[in-house]
């Protein structure tokens, strides 16, 4: 996984004004500014994603999840550097595709990584049970022999598909301190991105505004002062 330099305030702000006329699920890719973020491995995009938007939300994920017993809303706080050490080495992969080979009671099968991509077409299944099926169906490039039930494979393909793309999907543990139910839940990884993203644009528009108010800059100029230059004409604005 490699990610280049975090994107500026102004091509922030940019990606964010495009990414609001996309589809919810495309948004957190174009973040990365990247062409081919859909076609990535799943975990590859999870850890760019995290590695991105760590400068927003001082390299701490946070979110909250529902109880699913009670009213209780749950707090999941994690260091971005303990999920990123989670990451997948690249290097026994295919490039960018994530195809590997598993061997399955005398056939060997050719898979990749789902992709974000991928997930998409999954969630037009149906059901979790449907959504399963239909992208093993996508990954499975090859068997040798050919597999009469392609189905049977899904609990190995499962879990070789996890220990290769340990942030495809993150699980966490919690227990509600109102009932104490204890739950696995997972955290939406993208979600968190444009979220923190989202929030971080608008406290940014709001300074250009009190800043253009008193100034008259133009949103550009307003930018590319910088956090800390923008910060000290801030506290003289009434």
């Amino acid at each position: 996984m490699t990610a280049g330099p975090p994107p500026t305030e102004a091509e922030l702000v940019s990606a964010w004004d495009h990414a609001l006329g996309q589809p919810a699920p495309r948004r957190p890719l174009l973040l990365l500014g990247r062409e081919d973020a859909d076609r990535l491995p799943v975990g590859e995009v999870a850890a760019l994603l995290l590695t991105t938007a760590r400068a927003w939300t001082g390299d701490r994920v946070e979110a909250t999840l529902d109880c699913p017993a009670c009213p209780e809303r749950l707090e999941v706080d994690f260091a971005v550097a303990d999920l990123l050490a989670a990451a997948p080495d690249r290097q026994e992969a295919g490039p960018a595709t994530g195809t590997f080979t598993l061997r399955w009671r005398g056939h060997q099968l050719t898979l990749r990584l789902p992709t974000p991509a991928d997930l998409q077409g999954a969630a037009r299944a149906g059901d979790a049970a449907a959504a399963e099926r239909w992208l093993l169906r996508a990954c499975l490039l090859a068997a040798d022999p050919p597999l009469a039930d392609p189905d049977a494979t899904l609990p190995e393909v499962s879990a070789a598909m996890a220990a290769r793309d340990p942030l495809g999907v993150v699980a966490v543990t919690l227990t509600c301190p109102g009932c104490g139910t204890t739950t696995e839940a997972l955290l939406d990884v993208p979600g968190w991105a444009w979220q923190a993203a989202d929030g971080r644009v608008r406290r940014l528009l709001g300074e250009v505004h009190r800043l253009a108010r008193a100034y008259g800059w133009s949103e550009a100029e307003v930018l590319g002062l910088g956090p800390h230059r923008r910060a000290a004409y801030l506290e003289q604005v009434p």
